[in-house]
């Protein structure tokens, strides 16, 4: 539990110090941005944010039910967004934190790290349809929209073969050791995906998909707008995703961190936009979307911490 906090408040920190860059960066602009959005236009940013998060939830939930297993719907949204506070790691893989949490529940590692790969799976074909409406407009992101498209499709037609798991049981039962273990969950892990990649899941997940991410993209639309960046919605919907596409394919990135900002920026300034500006339209972005997702996860973690921590030991007075 010591270490869970530790890394809680490392993320709390690493959030702060990234609104202080901002911050830093570019005051002056930054705060006239934020006046020019007022508090309707931020307000409307940060609910398109949560709207993201709420859609998402609702598909996650979805996927454990169809595992066989059941959360209390408060504790499973604090677990949820309890993830979120590791968005800031490589790949994202902190987020698997919902694991640890999900195990008191009965939910396997297995289950839950299926969970978790077809969350990542569908995100990823939400953010290549979305990419598409720019990419034709910029031939250099072309290969890295296709090239990400070919891995969703690869990734499905792999997981979905049958046969795959049985072979991985029948070769771990030739293994005496942690790794035959290891084979054994990876064994699960893969069946469970499966189960998730079922068109009755697979079909309702990437539509969410498409809707969750598609309304962080408005919210990248709004302050563009506000900013004075002209352009339709779906252009800005677009660059939203190829910078996101982009801080994801560099996945040793914390969440994105640094690719994401540069890709975001260099489109905007392709469609004319002052680099002043266009740095600041990235910033307000990445304020409302990664790091207010950290902020929530960070709330929501210490929220399941302190609880946790309040539940009496087995044996105790």
């Amino acid at each position: 539990m010591l270490k869970r906090k530790t890394l809680i408040g490392i993320a709390l920190l690493l959030a702060m110090g990234y609104v202080a860059a901002a911050v830093i960066t570019d005051a002056d602009r930054l705060s006239e941005a934020l006046r020019r959005l007022g508090w309707l236009g931020c307000i409307a940013v940060l609910g398109l944010s949560a709207l993201n998060y709420g859609l998402r939830f609702l598909r996650w939930r979805g996927f454990i039910a169809r595992l066989g297993r059941q959360v209390p719907a408060t504790r499973h949204i604090l677990y949820y967004l309890g993830g979120f506070a590791f968005t800031i790691s490589p790949a994202k893989a902190g987020e698997a934190l919902r694991s640890l949490y999900l195990r008191d529940h009965g939910v396997t590692y297995a289950e839950s790290l299926a969970a978790l790969f077809v969350e990542r799976l569908l995100d990823l074909f939400a953010m290549v349809v979305l990419a598409s409406l720019m990419a034709f407009d910029h031939p250099a992101y072309r290969f890295l929209v296709m090239a990400s498209f070919l891995i969703v499709i690869a990734l499905i037609v792999v997981v979905c073969q049958s046969w795959l798991p049985r072979a991985i049981d029948k070769f771990a039962t030739r293994r005496q050791s942690r790794f035959a273990k290891v084979l054994d969950a990876f064994a699960n892990l893969l069946r469970s995906s499966r189960l998730l990649l079922h068109p009755n899941p697979l079909i309702p997940g990437s539509v969410i998909g498409l809707l969750s991410w598609g309304a962080e993209g408005l919210g990248f639309a709004v302050i563009c707008q506000v900013l004075g960046l002209g352009a339709d919605i779906s252009a800005f919907i677009g660059i939203y995703a190829i910078a996101i596409l982009a801080g994801s394919a560099a996945f040793f990135l914390p969440a994105g961190i640094g690719g994401t900002e540069i890709v975001m920026t260099t489109l905007l300034v392709e469609r004319g936009a002052d680099l002043r500006v266009a740095v600041i339209a990235t910033l307000l972005c990445r304020l409302a979307t990664l790091w207010f997702a950290v902020l929530l996860g960070v709330g929501a973690a210490s929220i399941v911490e302190i609880s946790t921590a309040k539940i009496p030991r087995s044996g105790t007075t």
